[in-house]
């Protein structure tokens, strides 16, 4: 049980280390820096390797104590009766959840920039509803009222 003890902090560190790169990420998500962007999606990449290393461990050695493929992680370590696994398993969920949840508000930052960069294209290209009647076909200021009915105004 000292290996899986030692595996459950070492992916925790681990986890911690990607949360920070996450954080690093949204404020150049933030910022629109694409430049340290680039590099932090570089310095991710081994991390990532090593996160998917932390899990195939953990597996193989949950595998070598026995664990019924049928029984979650969490019944598993709290079946060993080991109250300072346990609290090694807790810190490493919340560190794994930790991840997650930076991960997906960096998700929601990027879809984000993707739909607002979206709208100005359609903008520039003369296609979004704001810009629709603007010019006529000759490229010369329409001279009709607005196409949009005073209740979308």
């Amino acid at each position: 049980m000292q290996d899986l003890s030692a595996l459950f902090a070492q992916a925790t560190q681990h986890c911690e280390q990607f949360a920070e790169l996450l954080d690093q990420e949204r404020q150049v998500l933030l910022d629109q820096d694409m430049d340290a962007l680039d590099a932090l999606t570089k310095t991710k990449t081994p991390l990532i390797a090593v996160l998917v290393a932390d899990e195939q461990a953990l597996s193989a050695q949950c595998e070598t104590l026995s664990k019924p493929a049928s029984q979650s992680l969490t019944d598993f370590i709290g079946s060993l009766d080991n109250p300072a696994l346990a609290a090694q398993h807790t810190d490493f969920l919340t560190a794994a959840e930790r991840c997650q949840n930076a991960n997906l508000r960096n998700a929601r930052l990027i879809r984000h920039s993707q739909h607002i960069n979206s709208r100005l294209l359609d903008l520039l290209r003369n296609q979004g509803e704001a810009s629709q009647n603007v010019y006529d076909r000759q490229g010369n200021a329409s001279r009709s009222a607005s196409g949009r009915p005073i209740s979308r105004a």
